[in-house]
C-alpha cells in the first residue's frame, strides 16, 4: 500500500496501479504526453491560476493546430490560408460554422502532481448568440453529491470513497477506468446546471515548449522579480523592464507573487495581461506559419480531448476572431466550510444557478449607466463571521451619504463575496467601491425588504 496526503492534511491509502504498456502507476496525462520526470513545485493560488489559465491557451493551441492539419497542409501552398483565399478552409469553416446553435460548453481538466485528482477545473462556454466566451473555474474542494449508481461504480474498483458525498475532483481519481473525464464532465455539469459537450485533459508541460517555440513572448515586467524556495529549488529571477522572455522566465513571471503590495490582485493582474499578450502572439498569421508542427504536437501530445477535427474546424474562426480583453470569467461563488467532517469549498447554489443563468443569456459582466443609491432605502445583512460588521458597514455608508434603514443577519449559505440585491439595471453600482469584491443582483428575490439589499461576504473587514 502505498499512502498520500489528502487535500484536507488527512493521509489515506491508495491503491498503486499500473497502467497497461505504459510501465507507470497512476492514470496520468504522462500516459499520453512526454514520458520526462517532472520537477516538483511548490502548489499554491499562483500556481492553479497558471494552470487554469494555460488550459485556455492548451486548448486554443489544439484548436489551431487540428485546423492546420486539416487543411493548410494539405492544400496548395499558394493559397492565402487567413485571407479567405485558400478554397479548402474557406469552405470547410463557412460549412461547419453555420451549424453553431445555442452555447457550446467544454471543461478543461488539468490533473496533481500525481495524475489521480484534478486541481484545475474550467468550463469554457461560447454563446453563439453574443459570440461571448465565458470562462468558469470550479474549485476543486467544491462538496458535491454522486448518484447512487456512480457511487456503486466508484466502489467497485475502489472502495476507500465511504460516502457518496465527496470534493469534485475527488470523482476523476474514483471513476472507473476509461470513464474518468466522462465522470467529471457529468457532475461539474450537474453543478453548473450546463449540459457539456467537450472535454480536454491537458499536459501542462507544453507551457515552455509553445513560448520557446514562437522564439518567447515579449513583455513589460512590473519590477525585478527574486525569489527562491529551497525546498522545491525553484528560483524566480527577472529584472523589471521591455523584454523577450522564453518559456522558463513566462512561467517565473506567472508564479511571482511575494513583492506586489496587494499580492494577489497585482499577481492576478499580470497574469492575466501576460496571458492576453500570449494568446495575441499564438494567432498571428506569421507565429502559425513559421511553425505549424509545433501547433500540432500540442494538439497531438499534450491535449486528450472528445473533441474530433471537424469540432475543431468549425470552431477555429470562433476563437481566432475573439477579443481577448472581452473575454469574461468568475469562479463559482462559496466559501470554505467544514461538511461532515470534511474541510471544503461550500458552493453557493443560489448564486451559482443566477450566474450561470446570465451567462446563458449574454447578460453577464455588462455594466449600465449607474443609477444613484441616494435617498434609497439601503439594508445590510452580515453574511460573514464577524460580529457587528453589519453596524461597520451602515456607518461607512451613512457617512458617505446613503440612508441604510436597518442591519441584520443573514441565515442562508455564506459567500466570499458581498451580494447586492437590486430591482433594476444601473442600481447598486456606486456602492460597489465600499466593499472588497462584489456582485450586483438584479431582479431576483431579495432576502430582504428595502430597495437595495447587501448581503456582506466572509471576505469583508
Amino acid at each position: 500500500m502505498n499512502y498520500y496526503d489528502d487535500d484536507d492534511g488527512r493521509r489515506g491509502r491508495r491503491r498503486e496501479r499500473r497502467t497497461a504498456g505504459t510501465g507507470r502507476t497512476g492514470n496520468s496525462v504522462r500516459e499520453y504526453g512526454r514520458g520526462a520526470k517532472k520537477r516538483r513545485k511548490k502548489r499554491s493560488s499562483a500556481g492553479l491560476f497558471f494552470k487554469v489559465v494555460m488550459s485556455v491557451i492548451l486548448l486554443y493551441t489544439a484548436v489551431i493546430g487540428c485546423y492546420i492539419g486539416y487543411t493548410y497542409l494539405n492544400t496548395d501552398e499558394t493559397d492565402d490560408f487567413f485571407s479567405g483565399e485558400n478554397k479548402v478552409a474557406n469552405a470547410v469553416s463557412n460549412a461547419l460554422q453555420s451549424g453553431i446553435a445555442g452555447d457550446t460548453n467544454l471543461v478543461v481538466l488539468g490533473t496533481d502532481e500525481e495524475g489521480t485528482r484534478t486541481d484545475t477545473i474550467m468550463v469554457l462556454n461560447y454563446n453563439s448568440r453574443t459570440g461571448k466566451l465565458t470562462l468558469i473555474s470550479v474549485p476543486r474542494d467544491s462538496y458535491i453529491e454522486v448518484s447512487q449508481s456512480d457511487f456503486d461504480a466508484m466502489q467497485s474498483e475502489y472502495p476507500e470513497p465511504g460516502s457518496s458525498k465527496m470534493k469534485i475532483n475527488h470523482i476523476y481519481h474514483y471513476a472507473p477506468e476509461g470513464e474518468k473525464e466522462e465522470f467529471s464532465a457529468k457532475y461539474v455539469g450537474k453543478l453548473l446546471g450546463l449540459n457539456i459537450d467537450y472535454y480536454a485533459l491537458v499536459d501542462f508541460d507544453a507551457f515552455t515548449y509553445l513560448i520557446d517555440s514562437i522564439g518567447g513572448i515579449e513583455y513589460d515586467v512590473p519590477m525585478d522579480m527574486y525569489y527562491y524556495d529551497p525546498e522545491f529549488d525553484f528560483l524566480i529571477d527577472l529584472k523589471a523592464g521591455v523584454q523577450t522572455l522564453n518559456g522558463e522566465q513566462a512561467e517565473q513571471l506567472v508564479r511571482f507573487r511575494k513583492g506586489y503590495s496587494n499580492q494577489d490582485l497585482g499577481r492576478v493582474s499580470t497574469q492575466q495581461s501576460f496571458v492576453k499578450e500570449l494568446i495575441s502572439e499564438l494567432a498571428k498569421k506569421e507565429n502559425i506559419l513559421s511553425n505549424p508542427t509545433a501547433y500540432i504536437k500540442t494538439a497531438i501530445e499534450y491535449v486528450k480531448t472528445n473533441v474530433g477535427i471537424t469540432d475543431a474546424v468549425k470552431y477555429f474562426g470562433v476563437l481566432t476572431s475573439l477579443d481577448t480583453e472581452n473575454i469574461a470569467s468568475f469562479t463559482v461563488p462559496g466559501t470554505s466550510a467544514s461538511i461532515d467532517g470534511v474541510s471544503c469549498y461550500q458552493v453557493d447554489q443560489d448564486l451559482t444557478d443566477y450566474l450561470v443563468k446570465t451567462v446563458k443569456n449574454g447578460t453577464y459582466g455588462e455594466t449600465y449607466e449607474t443609477v444613484s443609491s441616494e435617498g434609497k432605502d439601503i439594508v445590510v445583512l452580515n453574511g460573514g463571521y464577524t460580529s457587528g460588521l453589519a453596524g461597520t458597514f451602515q456607518s461607512r455608508l451613512t457617512e458617505a451619504g446613503f440612508y441604510v434603514s436597518s442591519i441584520g443577519d443573514f441565515s442562508g449559505l455564506k459567500s466570499d463575496i458581498t451580494k447586492i440585491y437590486v430591482d433594476n439595471k444601473g442600481e447598486g453600482q456606486d456602492l460597489q467601491e465600499y466593499f472588497s469584491d462584489s456582485l450586483i443582483i438584479i431582479g431576483e428575490e431579495k432576502p430582504a425588504d428595502g430597495d437595495i439589499v447587501v448581503v456582506l461576504g466572509v471576505g469583508e473587514t
